[in-house]
């Protein structure tokens, strides 16, 4: 890839020429290339000048000549194959680097207009002083950092990830992504699709990966992320035996009140309400198991309930009824006929209720009957095939941000 005429590269430098000044060229044009690649991409190679200066070479030398004179004689088509096997072999000694490629957060528009036109700037055929003019231009798109919530606040970003739970959890300095949603086939998930780059444009690094329960459209997406946040720690309720331990081994989320989990982010609290430590003692379906994580900051509340059903809303209301109280709630088991109990939704009293379902999802969710539960008391429902990916906010509790009201696309269904 290259530029212009007149955006060449310049005046080469002193004593450089040959080899020196084309190996100039290209580091420069990596450069300047570097703001733009980090705004299309969000990630740029830190070792593709190491894998050009061979790759290029070898193939123009090596390979090519192999492959050519393999017409005339066949077993040069080996040495070609061979050189080509080397070649491939190297790449991927770069590529497995910890420092082979480096993430970005997604930056504002200013901020990835100016690296660009620094990048173009460096790039011109102008005197060094000029150019290197540009490298200020483009500070902000490679330190960019989006803005987090203040300390005692936290926000909510229930990512639309179709039939199944994924939640991501943010105070001033800490990070809790809440279950993980769906596995769509053997070589896709929700983790892989939709969480690992959402994680990447925010330029998160998460604390706890919380998985509610062991149901696929709640764990579906887990190794991709526990691979991409190899510092997070991992509750669930998932069995010991549980293929996911093997990647990394879980605490049992038990509740604060039977010495579970509590804790204190950024003045902000997370206290899990169930399951009690003598569910794990008896034999229980997966959705009763389901961690229940009530987040506070004293003003604001939100509780994640996972795919609780009646029997458990009803164990939560007569046992911790003072702690499910809360601005908003993610609807118990995806609005399912089974959960959102007259009793409960009483109890909680949510302003809203983010429903994490698919569109037109066979299940039937949220159901009729339940969606009319909600609306009997005011709740304002919210669900991810109409909303797209919804954001909460503690310091603005009495609104939602609706990702495809915020930032409607062409390529958009519009959901009747």
């Amino acid at each position: 890839m290259g530029f212009p005429e007149g955006f060449r590269c310049g005046p080469s430098l002193p004593g450089c020429s040959g080899s020196c000044v084309r190996s100039h060229e290209q580091w420069v044009v990596t450069l300047a290339l570097t703001p733009l690649t980090l705004l299309l991409f969000g990630q740029v190679s830190v070792v593709g000048l190491l894998a050009n200066a061979v790759a290029i070479p070898w193939v123009t030398l090596v390979v090519t000549p192999l492959s050519m004179l393999g017409v005339l004689l066949a077993p040069l088509w080996d040495a070609a194959a061979w050189a080509v096997t080397a070649l491939g072999w190297y790449l991927r000694l770069l590529a497995q680097l910890p420092f082979a490629t480096v993430y970005i957060a997604a930056p504002a528009i200013w901020a990835g207009a100016a690296g660009v036109l620094g990048g173009l700037l460096l790039a011109m055929r102008l005197p060094w002083s000029l150019r290197l003019l540009g490298l200020p231009l483009m500070l902000p798109v490679l330190l960019w950092q989006p803005q987090r919530p203040p300390a005692g606040q936290f926000e909510l970003l229930a990512a639309d990830v179709g039939q199944g739970n994924a939640v991501i959890v943010r105070t001033a300095k800490h990070t809790l992504v809440y279950d993980t949603g769906p596995r769509f086939s053997q070589e896709s998930d929700a983790g892989q699709r939709v969480l690992v780059p959402l994680l990447r444009a925010l330029g998160e690094r998460v604390d706890t990966v919380m998985l509610s329960h062991r149901d696929s459209d709640h764990i579906g997406g887990a190794p991709a992320v526990l691979a991409m946040q190899p510092q997070a720690n991992l509750l669930s309720s998932i069995e010991a035996d549980h293929p996911l331990q093997a990647l990394r081994p879980a605490t049992r989320c038990i509740s604060a009140r039977d010495g579970g989990q509590r804790w204190v982010w950024d003045s902000v609290r997370f206290e899990v309400l169930h399951p009690g430590a003598d569910d794990y003692e008896a034999p229980n379906k997966p959705n009763a198991m389901s961690c229940v994580l009530r987040i506070s900051n004293g003003a604001q509340t939100a509780l994640l309930v996972g795919d609780i059903e009646q029997p458990q809303e009803a164990r939560l209301v007569a046992d911790a009824a003072n702690l499910i109280k809360a601005d908003v709630l993610l609807v118990p088991h995806h609005g399912s006929r089974t959960s959102s109990s007259a009793m409960f939704l009483d109890a909680v009293q949510p302003r809203f209720a983010l429903v994490q379902a698919g569109y037109r999802s066979r299940f039937g969710h949220p159901a009729a009957p339940v969606l009319a539960r909600y609306q009997e008391r005011g709740i304002g429902v919210l669900d991810s095939a109409h909303c797209g990916a919804a954001l909460w906010a503690s310091a603005r509790p009495d609104e939602v941000t609706c990702q495809r009201a915020a930032a409607l696309r062409y390529w958009h269904h519009r959901v009747p």
